[in-house]
């Protein structure tokens, strides 16, 4: 809390704020989170606790309570900061002149503390948990080092000042505060805080042991974030050099006349593996296929696609159809700069026209993100190519992905994906083109073609 001098307002327009604030107190409580949502979301992703790293649909119950709080957080913190003159003012006075002005702002700060405490409690030691917390989210409107910030201000010493005197000031005025039942609008807000009369102990040295362990949180994620900053540059300059040594001169053989055919096939939900015979990324990326997209489709596509009326058919518009991950980030990109390579293979999900909305809906959430350039599938706040399909699709239907280790990292390839429509799972393989020649292969033969072109090179 900032303290401020005492606010001077006319006795209606006082009681105008605090019947306003009481009201939104009393709306705002019920949606606050509670300690056994809390213990819940951790009993739920013991898995992801254990193996270290969130699968997207972890990812996204974790982030939806985690938003949950923080627009509960930011609604107190509003209402507080209308109250806080007034309540300062009132804390000053050596009898209660507006012990009315007191109820609603303590009762708003005990909400925010207890919280807040709840959230931080439960989660501070759990580094799997806190680091995800700690990433930016744009799809939530969350930025990086909101749990750290949240964890700060519960252990500033001066927010913990007020408070303690804010206590203090409750303790000696109880039975005065608490009469205050008999006015309609307040009855609710005596009720919240005769519900949460034991979080009232706040014992000096448990304030010092809560600062000690913040200062101990803040130090690993500055040193952990300080190293991750200076590997993901380290990482960011060589892979752009790395995408960008390649003969730009070369006329690509996925010629236009290739592209207007694939265009005629390809359905909103399908994925695109390419490939560039002369990228110098391909001594880097395992596999002969080392890239992939996800097709949304042109407008038109899905207009007829979604039934239903969903928002995203209108996200990109023009020739944008394609969300693919590169260099420059996570964008909607025309059909023939995807395609502008040498090979490509087009696989179709084995999912039902409401399942593809949704995954698209899903994929589209990702647009203007960082591309991660550490190929780091337990973050989600930036991607890499493959790690759009794999967040759009992960838990659609029977969609389960698994992640697997390479140089260090989990992740999953393109040609995970090709293995996966190879052993006829999830996918099925349309077309494949430039694996073996400028050959155009469809039906019955794309599958044999696509093992050809790099399952036999791996014996």
């Amino acid at each position: 809390m900032t303290l401020a001098k005492d606010s001077q307002i006319a006795p209606d327009q006082l009681r105008e704020l605090i019947v306003g604030s009481a009201r939104a107190l009393t709306t705002i409580a019920p949606l606050l989170i509670t300690l056994p949502e809390i213990e819940s979301v951790v009993e739920q992703n013991t898995a992801a606790i254990e193996r270290g790293y969130f699968l997207p649909d972890e990812d996204e119950q974790v982030r939806e309570l985690f938003s949950r709080y923080l627009t509960t957080r930011a609604a107190l913190n509003s209402v507080l900061d209308d109250m806080r003159p007034h309540a300062i003012a009132e804390l000053k006075q050596t009898q209660p002149q507006h012990p009315e002005v007191f109820l609603v702002a303590f009762c708003t700060a005990v909400l925010l503390m207890r919280s807040g405490r709840y959230l931080i409690d439960r989660f501070r030691e759990n580094k799997t948990i806190w680091r995800k917390l700690d990433e930016a989210e744009p799809r939530y409107g969350i930025p990086k080092k909101q749990f750290t910030n949240v964890y700060r201000s519960l252990t500033s010493v001066r927010n913990n000042m007020v408070f303690n005197d804010a206590v203090g000031y409750y303790r000696e005025n109880k039975t005065q505060l608490l009469a205050l039942r008999s006015d309609p609008v307040l009855k609710p807000i005596v009720q919240i805080l005769e519900e949460r009369d034991d979080f009232f102990e706040n014992k000096t040295s448990d304030f010092v042991k809560k600062r000690l362990r913040y200062r101990l949180h803040s130090f690993i994620r500055r040193h952990h974030s300080g190293f991750k900053n200076v590997t993901f540059g380290l990482f960011k300059v060589s892979g752009s050099l790395i995408a960008e040594m390649r003969n730009k001169w070369k006329r690509k053989r996925v010629a236009p006349a290739v592209q207007r055919k694939l265009a005629k096939l390809l359905q909103p939900g399908d994925v695109i593996i390419t490939r560039h015979d002369d990228a110098a990324s391909n001594l880097f990326l395992p596999g002969f296929w080392p890239h992939g997209a996800l097709y949304v489709g042109t407008q038109a596509q899905r207009q007829e696609l979604d039934t239903e009326g969903a928002t995203w058919k209108n996200k990109c518009t023009g020739d944008n159809c394609v969300l693919e991950a590169r260099k420059d980030g996570v964008l909607f990109r025309p059909l023939h700069d995807t395609l502008n390579v040498d090979a490509c293979v087009v696989l179709r999900p084995k999912l039902k026209n409401e399942q593809i909305v949704e995954a698209i809906t899903r994929g589209m959430t990702h647009q203007g993100k960082c591309y991660d350039f550490e190929f780091d599938f337990r973050r989600s706040d930036k991607l890499v190519c493959t790690e759009v399909i794999y967040r759009s699709y992960h838990g659609i239907g029977d969609m389960e992905f698994e992640l697997k280790k390479r140089t260090g990292r989990v992740c999953l390839s393109a040609e995970d994906l090709l293995d996966y429509a190879v052993d006829g799972k999830f996918f099925e393989v349309l077309v494949v083109y430039g694996a073996d020649g400028n050959r155009f292969v469809t039906g019955d033969r794309a599958q044999p073609a696509l093992i050809a072109s790099y399952q036999t090179k791996r014996l």
